[in-house]
């Protein structure tokens, strides 16, 4: 059986898998009308030909876990679970994704060592246009060809460094203002979404002459700290994925993505809409840039191929994983806000698909998480909240709903 590397960004994933928690991203659409399981499945088999990352199984090797490619059955099964729950081998014969439906709704979680939320976005968009054209009886796909590559683009693109020159407070962060201590969690994440008109959105980040990834930024950060105390005891800080395929070509089915952090330092004083919104903005254009997402990448590299690490068999690593990981347990971000952009379909499609959302999972040290997607000229802004009380996220769409209408 063949076996295949996991990218270089993609090698913790597994080891931070825990029986409550692992790192997910959801995917859910809403149908015209009533999923039809069998084609559903039809639909998954095609797709899976063009994605074969998916097709696999994470496994451990002697140094790593590796891909394993994967032939057991296929399941799609009617949705009973809670969202994004670590998956289970009776809901995913270790596939790492879990597909299932409920009435209209067609769900789709991936696990993140597999790839990130702009392929799996590209995987969603394909399975619903297949699933569309099957269900129009056509025998043939029309899906654009996408040639999506097995390539490790980390490694592609990276530079040697020493490692000296790694600067490990980048990753390590520092500690920031938490959301969870505000309340207690529940025991499964509720999914909120507020749809907006494209138009809109775009209007009113014009407006303040920023992007709509900027706009919706600002509008959290506000929320998140109406009720804080000023200054600031601690700093906020944002997690923001960051596609590397903006600045790097690649055709890369696996991860290609970095994160940069953005921050409301501690001390700050002024909550005003417009100054939150140009801190924000300056550190998007400051910290988003070709220049830093090349030492992002060199120092992944540098960090994941040391040969301390590398030879360092995995029986020895995951433990040292986790108890590192346990003594560096700290807030290092208050909440993470992703932006998969636009699922396409094509024309044939959107009379049976509605609408399509994409969710973030969340921690216990980042409980309230957001994401961006556009479908149909609607902007979803979602929110995952992993917490009992209702106010940060009711304060947000409030305000994202109120400066998007006064334009």
């Amino acid at each position: 059986m063949k076996s295949y590397p996991l990218d270089l960004s993609a090698l913790a994933y597994p080891m931070m898998r825990t029986r409550k928690t692992q790192s997910n991203f959801h995917f859910s659409a809403e149908l015209a009308d009533t999923v039809d399981p069998d084609i559903l499945k039809q639909s998954l088999v095609e797709t899976l030909a063009r994605y074969p990352v998916f097709k696999t199984r994470v496994a451990p090797s002697f140094f790593w876990h590796v891909f394993k490619e994967n032939d057991a059955p296929l399941l799609v099964k009617e949705n009973e679970l809670p969202p994004l729950l670590p998956f289970k081998k009776a809901d995913t014969n270790r596939y790492p994704f879990r597909l299932a439906y409920k009435g209209r709704e067609i769900v789709l979680e991936v696990f993140h060592a597999v790839t990130d939320g702009n392929v799996g976005a590209l995987f969603m968009t394909d399975l619903l246009t297949r699933y569309a054209e099957i269900k129009k009886g056509m025998q043939t796909s029309l899906l654009p060809e996408r040639n999506l590559v097995w390539e490790d683009a980390f490694l592609r693109y990276g530079k040697k460094k020493k490692l000296r020159d790694v600067s490990l407070k980048r990753y390590n962060g520092e500690s920031v203002y938490a959301l969870g201590k505000q309340g207690k969690y529940r025991p499964y994440p509720e999914l909120l979404c507020q749809e907006i008109p494209l138009h809109e959105l775009k209007a009113a980040a014009k407006r303040f002459d920023v992007t709509v990834t900027e706009f919706v930024a600002a509008c959290y950060v506000l929320a998140a700290l109406e009720k804080e105390p000023l200054p600031l005891k601690k700093p906020l800080c944002l997690f923001i994925p960051v596609d590397l395929r903006r600045f790097f070509p690649t055709d890369t089915m696996q991860n290609f993505v970095c994160f940069e952090r953005i921050y409301l330092k501690k001390g700050e004083s002024d909550l005003s809409f417009s100054h939150v919104l140009g801190v924000v903005k300056g550190q998007f254009a400051a910290k988003i840039t070709k220049e830093n997402m090349q030492e992002h990448l060199d120092d992944v590299v540098r960090c994941f191929t040391l040969p301390v690490l590398k030879y360092l068999p995995l029986f020895v690593k995951q433990p040292c994983f986790k108890l590192a990981k346990a003594l560096m347990n700290k807030v290092r971000q208050t909440a993470i806000l992703s932006n998969v952009g636009a699922f396409c379909l094509p024309e044939i499609a959107t009379s049976v698909v509605k609408n399509v959302r994409f969710f973030l999972n969340v921690g216990k040290n980042a409980p309230i998480n957001l994401a961006i997607s556009t479908y149909n000229d609607i902007c979803n802004v979602t929110v995952t909240n992993g917490l009992e009380g209702d106010e940060i996220p009711a304060r947000f769409f409030k305000l994202l709903k109120t400066l998007t209408q006064n334009n």
